[in-house]
């Protein structure tokens, strides 16, 4: 509307500013070079605000995603926008890929190393997780055998 009113001559961009109450004409500016690029507008900013949901990928389309930014200097947007991922999620596939190759694409969560691989600081760190566990579910037995016991003892005085 503002467009096509500045493109008829209805007006400069100081007045048409003023006339449909916007902040400033570097706006407008931006939208009239916009629309003689490609012929649309939108009011919403170019960087959607709105955080996307994540969604489950596979290694290939990682890997495919990573490629596409590389090889066709995409943005992080529009790779975003394209494969319907998060733009932080495409930027750090990308990052990773570019430190530590494809390999780094592979998803491990939830998988725990075999213990092979396990160096004795992480088989210390484990033991150490199982011990913690004891203890606590000891200390819940404890507690509750109190619990039981002074309620049972309890019941016993009443009779």
């Amino acid at each position: 509307m503002i467009i096509q009113a500045y493109l008829n001559g209805e007006g400069t961009l100081q007045e048409l500013t003023n006339k449909y109450q916007m902040r400033s004409t570097s706006q407008l500016r931006n939208w009239l070079i916009k629309y003689k690029r490609d012929q649309t507008v939108t009011a919403s900013p170019s960087r959607k605000q709105a955080p996307k949901m994540s969604r489950k990928t596979t290694f290939n389309e990682r890997v495919e995603i990573v490629e596409w930014i590389n090889k066709g200097n995409h943005s992080y947007s529009e790779v975003a926008e394209h494969f319907n991922v998060s733009y932080q999620q495409a930027r750090s596939w990308a990052l990773k890929a570019q430190a530590k190759g494809f390999e780094a694409l592979v998803d491990n969560c939830g998988h725990r190393k075999p213990e092979s691989e396990l160096t004795d600081l992480d088989k210390a760190n484990l033991r150490i997780g199982q011990l913690e566990s004891q203890i606590k579910d000891q200390q819940l037995l404890e507690a509750f055998k109190k619990i039981s016991g002074t309620s049972a003892q309890g019941v016993k005085h009443q009779r």
